[in-house]
């Protein structure tokens, strides 16, 4: 984390040249995140290890397209836990993992002026790979699944120097059931930097 802080933070002080008209940024951000439904059954905990990099082209002043990636880890120690496994039982302390690598292609309309504050709603469409992980001693059980993905989003970017932007948005996050698991859904609030290209 101190790594990234440090990149970013560099990027922010080395970032330079005129003020010209948007035509495409990348963001670095920070994710933070709240489990909903089946995903908080299974991982109920906040998680605080994730990330996301964005690339946008502006199409005009107001639009963007794009796309994303990203990674988000949640876990849950859910305590000592016995259960039934074949004929007989296992007993330990319990562990639950769900990891999640998004692929998104993305479409933003911002409000505002170039230059100025830009508040914009948009989202992304695309797959996400989870993978998910119920530990108990030293035994787990381990499934992996690509699901079909929606995130809809609203969120700032505000200029801090001529090509560098705070950036900041929150997410709605939800993966459609695929294969039998559930379907999983979390909230995301994305803290971090944007830079013209």
């Amino acid at each position: 984390m101190k790594k990234i802080l440090s990149i970013l933070i560099t990027l922010v002080v080395i970032s330079g040249g005129s003020a010209l008209a948007q035509e495409n940024i990348i963001s670095l951000t920070y994710s933070m995140a709240a489990p909903a439904g089946n995903t908080a059954d299974f991982t109920g905990d906040a998680s605080f290890r994730g990330g996301t990099f964005d690339y946008r082209h502006f199409i005009n002043p107001n639009m963007s397209v794009g796309f994303s990636a990203g990674f988000q880890r949640f876990y849950e120690h859910k305590g000592f836990t016995t259960q039934p496994i074949g004929d007989g039982h296992i007993s330990g302390q319990n562990y639950t993992y769900i990891n999640e690598i998004p692929l998104m292609a993305t479409y933003h309309y911002y409000f505002g002026l170039e230059g100025g504050v830009r508040p914009y709603v948009g989202g992304g469409i695309g797959a996400a790979h989870f993978e998910y992980s119920d530990q108990i001693g030293s035994v787990a059980w381990v499934d992996k699944q690509w699901h079909f993905k929606v995130a809809p989003e609203v969120g700032v970017l505000v200029p801090i120097g001529r090509t560098t932007y705070f950036h900041s948005n929150v997410k709605y996050n939800y993966a459609f059931e695929a294969n039998s698991i559930p379907s999983q859904s979390y909230w995301s609030l994305n803290i971090g930097f944007a830079f013209d290209l």
